[in-house]
């Protein structure tokens, strides 16, 4: 089966555009082959030919270039979509006979109208019969040239189509792989948060009607920064904040929390719901059996060109357990890391480890940008 062309189409160049550019083209041959045949006459010692060798080189180039979209046409039938060698073949010189016949009969009649009216009397084009063949040795090199690159400036601008068209279909991939990521963590955000205040609701109806208020306003904020991946440092503190309010209606005294962050800080983007997660696994996996409290510290600052989010807990750490280990239980933390490298590539990290002094600590390093600058990265 031939190739057929790609489904991609190259966008249309303007069409002034680009028919001033082969207008200055043409005038440029029309001008260097009347100065050649110029230059060949005085060779020859036949001076005063200019207006007659200009008459002929101008009508014959314009003649051409009148009959380019035709030719432009004509390649674009037997060529795109391919048809076979034999086909080509046959279609090309059924086209090149057209060409040439109507290119000569443009410059015997262009030359015959034009030649009497600048003061050269009467043009004598020779006899029709042999002229035809004569010119059709040049016109099928002419035309031949032209489709041959008419073809691969096509060809150019069609691979140029189908590179973008692949990059804006990565794109739209990562963004959909993202957006698939941002969904599942909020269901799990919602019912992780709903259960807290289900086990609450037995022991303290009131607190738990507290939470409940706490919790919408915490969605209401949520659903308010959905509309995109990245929300300035104080909001997503602010959800923070609430989300932490609610958990400390839960476990009361046994929760303490530390903020270190630089007011600086607070117009630098982060992804949506960056440390809600982090915040869930250390009181989720970092509460002693005993019920001993557990102090938790938020911390950024900015690092070069990066700003650095730190959450750390007190408590129970995470023991032998290795980072492949980590990442699998739950949503949470594997959530992050994915969309972290959707976001970011190689332009961030993540790590989970113990501290020296007892309990776990998350570090995270992203690019530090503000909203008022431009990103690099998927949005």
């Amino acid at each position: 089966m031939p190739p057929v062309e790609p489904a991609a189409s190259p966008p249309r160049l303007p069409r002034v555009w680009s028919w001033t550019v082969i207008f200055l083209i043409y005038t440029g041959i029309a001008i260097s082959l009347t100065g050649y045949r110029y230059l060949d006459d005085l060779s020859r010692q036949h001076p005063g030919t200019l207006p007659i060798r200009a008459l002929e080189e101008i009508t014959g180039v314009y003649s051409a270039m009148v009959l380019l979209p035709l030719v432009f046409r004509a390649a674009r039938f037997y060529l795109f979509p391919r048809k076979s060698w034999a086909k080509i073949v046959v279609w090309h010189s059924l086209a090149a006979i057209a060409f040439s016949a109507a290119h000569t009969t443009l410059m015997a009649v262009s030359r015959q109208i034009i030649s009497p009216l600048i003061g050269l009397g009467s043009y004598d084009y020779g006899i029709m019969f042999y002229r035809y063949p004569m010119e059709f040795s040049n016109d099928l090199i002419s035309f031949t040239s032209l489709v041959g690159l008419y073809y691969f400036f096509q060809r150019f601008r069609l691979a140029q189509a189908q590179q973008l068209a692949a990059a804006q279909l990565q794109t739209k991939l990562a963004e959909a792989q993202l957006e698939n990521l941002r969904l599942q963590l909020q269901p799990h955000f919602l019912f992780n948060t709903l259960n807290t205040i289900s086990s609450v609701m037995y022991e303290d109806v009131a607190a738990a009607d507290v939470m409940l208020t706490q919790l919408s306003d915490l969605l209401r904020l949520t659903l308010r920064a959905s509309r995109t991946h990245e929300i300035p440092l104080a909001e997503e503190l602010q959800i923070t904040r609430l989300y932490l309010e609610l958990m400390q209606k839960r476990f009361e005294d046994k929760l303490r929390v530390n903020y270190a962050i630089d007011p600086a800080l607070d117009t630098s983007l982060v992804p949506q719901l960056i440390l809600q997660p982090l915040l869930e696994n250390s009181l989720r996996h970092g509460m002693k059996p005993g019920g001993e409290a557990i102090d938790i510290s938020i911390a950024a600052r900015r690092e070069n060109g990066s700003l650095v989010l730190k959450v750390s807990d007190t408590g129970a750490g995470l023991g032998a357990m290795n980072s492949s280990a980590v990442f699998g239980r739950g949503v949470g933390l594997s959530n992050i890391r994915d969309r972290l490298v959707q976001l970011y590539g190689d332009g961030q990290e993540f790590s989970i480890g113990n501290r020296a002094s007892g309990g776990a600590e998350v570090t995270l390093r992203v690019p530090y940008r503000t909203s008022a600058q431009p990103s690099q990265f998927v949005r």
